[in-house]
């Protein structure tokens, strides 16, 4: 019987939960199998049935699932595996269309060859999220894991949309080649171009808020939860593009957007976490529950044909699964032994059939294959019934399972005792921030001061711990919290307060460049360096000076401290990769040409500070200090340039934020103590420190 969609929701919540408490219990069992398995019961025993539809079936399931997939992948490994990973996504999926398709017509007779090119291509896509359950029981080498979640990312859609072509070929008797080939290409590139898009427009809508003042918590991470959902169905209904790549394209965005002002945003940033492994430890039950449950409905039909005995149709389940086994095998071999031969890796991994194995095992079929094959119509346009339809779902059915089988019995005991192999081989000065009591009011500080003292309590620590080896990491530090700190300051103030600060803060940017023109016209007479550096970093200052009178930059701030960012990176690249020697010595003249500019500025800068310290108000001496900051910054990069070890990098920025973390929590407490703040602003307090903390956290375990 069909249930209601609230009884069957219900149902399946209770049944997500039911089967994660079994698999505590069945730990030798992946819980999508226990899944799966639960599934299957309760349709036999209960005679319950889900009308699977494969729109909103995508649009509810698979939609956030890649989604989330896309955001957690590290966009290092997708771009050291871009090679494999779309070899596998794109021209695996199509051999396993065109050859998997000849050889299920050879082995299976009934099946026209149009079908076997149907099923073939709903049965090329691969579903990490079985296989991650397995990998939680076993070492499995954490290269393949990369290699078939990235794969899995984009070859829905390739598998899809062939899939697509041969349905519409057995229907309507037209197949066109041409068609196919466009539309897939215009389906794949449309879709990454429209979820990219919309997701740096839903990223620049979360900043536009914020600067308006809503800073809800709640409606931030909405705003994230309903993303997949929005570009998949605008990708999909719209433009007619490929939904899957759409929200994985956006995902991937959202990967690279999630550190930015990372601890402003801490709160969102793990609320929004939080509520996304809710939602994906759901979806993912769901979908493995739905699996189930649809198993007997697609098998049914064949086990009570009298024309197809049982033992006929597991044997050809089972000859499908294996060829497919072996199609990948071979590939995936096959690819290491070119790469070993001729690719980038020539001559430095040998090519190991183990590892092959482990990645033809790991390759599970799974809520794709079975929202596609139940997408089967009954009838062609002729009125006849579709060919075979029973036996394909059955077949379908079939591989589905054994693969889920092999993987949770093979690759166990292929691991055990085995070493994890990598598939990819080797792989500030004294200046005075500020004081408490410059922030009392009313014998109570407000909050956004109390995290503005904070901030300051911060750049002092980083102060203190600041060494030669992190050097480059702290003034990072500083430089970000101070970012923050104007942040918190234009926050609390009017629109008016606001227009005059940053009114004062372009003055103090404009002498600071002055005092830049200034260097470089000495450079220029000591002929320090060569024209062409001279002129080009002119040109550089001249744009700087030109930005930094803009009336937009103040609403633009997020957006500009990022394009200030990158800009000396984008120079880099430029030179680096249409330049020679001679290109590469002008970045070097540039860069000290820069280095010696900045130096300058500091000076003029100090030397102002201290000649009116006793007149400046707290505000233009916090940004003063910004400006040196900045200028530091750029001075670490500089000499730092093409030196820069990212992983020590990286552990530096990890250490310092904790002992940061631990002097901003010595401080709430000693504030508590001493009467300047209540104990509800010391636990908001506290509470915002352990949300950056476990941002931290929450990085470090994703990396």
């Amino acid at each position: 019987m069909y249930l209601p969609i609230l009884e069957a929701t219900m149902l399946l919540l209770v049944l997500v939960l039911v089967s994660n408490v079994i698999s505590h219990y069945l730990v030798s069992i992946p819980t999508a199998l226990i899944q799966v398995g639960v599934g299957i019961i309760v349709a036999l025993f209960a005679d319950i049935q889900i009308e699977l539809e494969t729109s909103w079936f995508m649009l509810l399931f698979i939609a956030p699932l890649l989604f989330n997939d896309g955001k957690h992948y590290p966009n290092k490994e997708l771009w050291k595996l871009r090679a494999p990973i779309f070899a596998n996504a794109i021209l695996l999926v199509f051999i396993i269309t065109f050859l998997g398709g000849f050889l299920i017509h050879k082995i299976v007779p009934e099946i026209p060859l149009v079908v076997s090119f149907a099923l073939a291509a709903i049965l090329a896509p691969t579903d990490t999220v079985a296989v991650h359950g397995i990998a939680e029981r076993v070492k499995l080498p954490p290269g393949i894991l990369s290699l078939v979640t990235g794969e899995s990312l984009i070859n829905d859609a390739s598998g899809l949309i062939a899939f697509k072509y041969a349905i519409a070929a057995t229907v309507t008797g037209f197949f066109s080649f041409k068609n196919a080939t466009l539309e897939f290409f215009y389906m794949a590139i449309a879709g990454a171009i429209i979820g990219f898009i919309l997701m740096i427009l839903i990223h620049l809508l979360k900043i536009w808020l914020m600067k308006q003042g809503i800073n809800d918590v709640i409606l931030h991470t909405s705003l994230q939860i309903i993303a997949p959902f929005l570009i998949y169905f605008v990708a999909e209904d719209h433009f007619h593009a490929s939904g899957v790549i759409a929200v994985v394209a956006a995902g991937l965005v959202a990967s690279t957007k999630k550190n930015f002002a990372k601890d402003y945003l801490a709160e969102i940033h793990m609320l929004t976490e939080r509520t996304w492994d809710i939602i994906i430890y759901l979806l993912n039950g769901i979908v493995f529950l739905i699996l189930g449950i649809e198993f007997p409905v697609a098998m049914r039909e064949t086990i009570q044909n009298p024309h197809i005995g049982n033992i006929r149709a597991i044997g050809y389940a089972v000859l499908i699964w294996f060829m497919l086994l072996v199609i990948r095998i071979i590939w995936i071999y096959g690819y290491m032994q070119y790469d070993y031969s001729f690719g980038k890796q020539k001559g430095k991994i040998k090519p190991s059939f183990y590892i092959a194995l482990l990645s033809g095992l790991t390759g599970v079929r799974g809520a794709i294959t079975m929202a596609g094959i139940l997408s089967i119509p009954h009838v062609i346009d002729s009125g006849a019934i579709f060919p075979e339809r029973s036996l394909v779902l059955f077949i379908a059915s079939g591989v589905i399972l054994l693969s889920l089988l092999a993987a949770t019995i093979a690759l166990p005991l292929l691991t055990k005792q085995k070493k994890r192999i990598e598939m990819t081989g080797d792989e500030p000065g004294d200046e005075n921030v500020g004081n408490l009591h410059e922030l009392m009011q009313n014998g109570e500080i407000s909050e956004t001061k109390a995290r503005m003292h904070l901030i300051k309590v911060a750049i002092q620590t980083l102060e203190k711990e600041t060494s030669d080896e992190n050097r480059l990491a702290a003034y990072d530090l500083m430089h970000e919290y101070n970012h923050m700190n104007r942040h918190l300051r234009i926050e609390q103030n009017s629109k008016e307060d606001v227009a005059f600060f940053i009114e004062k803060e372009r003055d103090l940017r404009t002498m600071a460049f002055e005092s830049e023109f200034v260097c470089l016209e000495k450079l220029k007479e000591n002929q320090a360096a060569s024209d062409f550096s001279l002129h080009f970093y002119e040109q550089a200052l001249e744009k700087k000076l030109k930005l930094s009178n803009k009336d937009f930059r103040a609403k633009f701030i997020w957006l500009n401290i990022y394009l200030q960012r990158k800009s000396r990176r984008f120079m880099q690249i430029v030179f680096k990769k249409f330049g020679n020697k001679k290109s590469h010595t002008h970045v070097v003249e540039i860069l000290a040409v820069e280095k010696e500019c900045a130096k300058a500025a500091i000076q003029t800068l100090s030397l102002y500070l201290k000649k009116n310290k006793k007149d400046i108000s707290p505000s233009k001496k916090s940004a003063i200090y910004h400006l040196i900051v900045e200028y530091r910054n750029k001075i670490e990069r500089i000499k730092q340039y093409g030196q820069i070890d990212r992983q020590a990098y990286e552990s530096d920025i990890h250490d310092l934020r904790l002992k940061v973390l631990a002097s901003e929590r010595a401080r709430i407490q000693e504030m508590y103590e001493n009467g300047d703040i209540s104990r509800e602003l010391a636990a908001r307090l506290r509470q915002f420190v352990n949300y950056s903390e476990g941002s931290i956290m929450e990085v470090d375990f994703e990396n």
